[in-house]
């Protein structure tokens, strides 16, 4: 309890009671559970899970069908939700507990504190997952957040205090977080006197679609619906307990979730299944007829803070709150500027950053990657889960409807028509006809940005649409291979078997090869192209080089491509590949083992040549620097300003694919 303050007392009967509570009292509870998907409630549209008193909260208010943690992390999450600011403003980056050790920003005020000031009494039962603690809470009872019986008595004490203080009161439950881990922890975790315990059948649980259906989801599936079923037991002793106290006609209730479950392709992630939640606001205030409306406006956890302070008449902090208070919306199917929603993620676990910004409308999502080069890194929770393990276990190339390698591997930008891709699998995002779209999402979402203070601005760019810089780079390069068959190329030394077409790889076969040159020719260039070599394969890439069945490596350059370990003989230093054939050798080690397919950048500018095999550079060399008259004599073709591009076979296997070029 705070101090009892007998100065308060004295103002208060002298004066009245402070102006902010001069009107009826007006309380708020707010019923949170830990990592619970949108849909997995009745009176969202899931037939098999039970949750009569969620669904009878739903017939008494309203509940929305858009709504959205603006990141799937718990600790960062409820930063969100007791702050209304973005977690990339607030500070509390990731979790806050253990070796995370993130933190709000001293200056951050919480809505508890808030509403101190307005002389409200403040609850916070169960799981809070802030730091650093906040002093101004009167009833912060130690509980294990599983204990959902146990919360819902304090929870009946709290609201049957003697007091002529209006409440705020937060049941942050632990169910349904985490389940399925192991099989021993599947369903509930802590089994409480008169609570009783659904079960489900395997058989009959709907597997959603990102996930995949096999026996140990099912299973998981099953547990998670016993704690969703345990929980809903325990928010319907809370608002009886609430009914009985008389406080339920001043009391506005809020229902939700901090995110989607821990499944892989949900918790840490801006996919559907990570951040659509569900919200459901009762209002005592609302009107009959309006009771049971299901609103489409699009709102986020950002709004609980701004919809509590209008709700409870208490000022806000001295700073701009990211969200607004969604009173103006309840009891309403439609409310006009509610069409889209803005995310936002830093970390989870302190090994886990991986940010990501988002804008979501009504038909269209924008997810910014800024490190999209790094392989996305699983939380522990999912990566203890039996789903990821038995996905790995079994080396099935899905998860879900999502290429396992997509989802561990991302685009830096990823657009989903989410009215004919609900999955989010098709990105849009580099597709010519989609990028007035994506230029629009970005414009918006970099404005957002803008304007609630986002430091990754100041490292991070986004791009705005494939006419950004980098992507008008990409742009420029040009395919000399159309994947379908040899147009633009052209067969010397036509004695061997030459070169074929499969599946979108140009194929130089064991019996075949040859020499198999552009019909254009090329100066100053950069070359990329993909190849993968049988084992102890030797083939090449000449470049700058007149159209000859004879000497490719003399008459213009030859870029070696050969096995390095592989290859039966015994090589000079000006054999390995990379290295300019028999005039200067590359490094090694830079290679995949044979069968792996690689990445290969030749950039010729003036005497410049440049090879970067797999992002490491295995040769950086200046031509006019070679004064050897032999070498000159024997290689005349070091001298050429340009030539053709060639595939100098030798009869082994190798193919090539995506071979792209950009002239300077």
């Amino acid at each position: 309890m705070r101090p009892f303050s007998y100065l308060t007392v004295i103002i208060t009967l002298v004066l009245g009671p402070p102006s902010l509570l001069s009107a009826e009292q007006r309380n708020v509870l707010i019923l949170f559970s830990d990592n619970q998907n949108w849909d997995d409630c009745g009176c969202y549209g899931n037939s098999v899970v039970k949750t009569p008193n969620i669904d009878q909260l739903a017939r008494e208010g309203t509940r929305y069908q858009h709504a959205f943690a603006t990141t799937a992390s718990c600790g960062p999450c409820r930063g969100v939700f007791y702050t209304g600011l973005h977690v990339h403003a607030n500070g509390q980056y990731g979790h806050p507990h253990g070796d995370h050790n993130f933190r709000l920003k001293p200056k951050v005020k919480t809505i508890f504190s808030l509403l101190a000031k307005n002389n409200y009494r403040t609850g916070m039962i169960g799981k809070y997952h802030l730091y650093p603690e906040d002093t101004t809470i009167d009833f912060q009872p130690k509980i294990n957040g599983h204990r959902a019986k146990g919360m819902a008595d304090l929870a009946s004490e709290f609201v049957n205090q003697k007091s002529d203080q209006p409440f705020f009161l937060v049941m942050g439950f632990h169910d349904p977080h985490p389940t399925s881990r192991t099989q021993p922890e599947w369903g509930v975790k802590v089994k409480e006197p008169g609570m009783s315990l659904e079960t489900y059948d395997l058989e009959k649980i709907k597997v959603p679609r990102y996930l995949p259906d096999r026996p140990e989801v099912r299973q998981g599936l099953a547990g998670y619906y016993q704690q969703i079923s345990y929980l809903d037991q325990a928010i319907g002793q809370i608002l009886k307990a609430l009914e009985d106290s008389g406080q339920a006609d001043n009391t506005l209730v809020i229902f939700t979730s901090d995110h989607g479950s821990s499944e892989p392709g949900a918790m840490a992630n801006h996919y559907e299944p990570g951040v659509r939640v569900p919200f459901i606001v009762r209002n005592p205030k609302q009107k009959k007829e309006t009771e049971g409306v299901v609103s489409d406006s699009m709102v986020s956890l950002l709004d609980v803070t701004p919809t509590v302070l209008e709700w409870t008449n208490t000022k806000g902090p001295n700073y701009p709150l990211h969200g607004r208070s969604i009173l103006p919306t309840i009891g309403k199917t439609t409310t006009s500027g509610w069409d889209e929603a803005y995310l936002s993620h830093v970390f989870h676990e302190v090994t886990m950053y991986y940010p990501m910004r988002t804008i979501r409308t009504r038909n269209y999502k924008l997810i910014w990657n800024l490190e999209w080069r790094s392989k996305y890194p699983l939380p522990i929770d999912t990566l203890s889960r039996a789903t990821w393990n038995e996905t790995l276990r079994l080396e099935e190339p899905l998860l879900g409807q999502r290429t396992v390698k997509k989802f561990l591997y991302r685009d830096e930008v990823e657009l989903y028509d989410l009215k004919n891709d609900p999955d989010e699998v098709i990105n849009l995002a580099y597709q010519p006809e989609y990028q007035n779209v994506r230029r629009e999402l970005s414009e918006k979402l970099l404005q957002h940005l803008q304007d609630t203070d986002d430091l990754w601005l100041k490292q991070y760019t986004l791009p705005i649409s494939c006419d950004s810089k980098a992507a008008k780079k990409q742009a420029e390069y040009t395919p000399l291979f159309n994947g379908r068959d040899l147009t633009g190329w052209t067969l010397k030394r036509a004695d061997r078997q030459g070169y074929h077409v499969d599946a979108g790889k140009l194929i130089c076969p064991a019996d075949g090869g040859g020499f198999l040159f552009t019909e254009k020719e090329y100066g100053d260039f950069i070359l990329k192209f993909d190849f993968k070599l049988s084992k102890g394969a030797n083939n090449g890439i000449a470049i700058r080089c007149p159209l000859v069945d004879r000497r490719p490596a003399y008459e213009g350059m030859e870029i070696q491509v050969l096995d390095n370990k592989g290859y039966s003989k015994k090589l000079k230093p000006t054999q390995y590949h990379g290295s300019v054939y028999d005039v200067i050798p590359a490094k090694k080690g830079a290679l995949k083992p044979a069968g792996e397919w690689n990445h290969e950048e030749i950039i010729c500018r003036g005497s410049q040549i440049t090879v970067i095999v797999n992002d490491i550079a295995v040769l950086n060399t200046d031509l006019s620097k070679i004064k050897d008259a032999n070498v000159l004599e024997k290689h005349p073709g070091l001298q050429n300003q340009r030539g053709h591009i060639g595939l100098l076979g030798h009869g082994s296997h190798v193919e090539y694919k995506n071979i792209l070029i950009r002239e300077f």
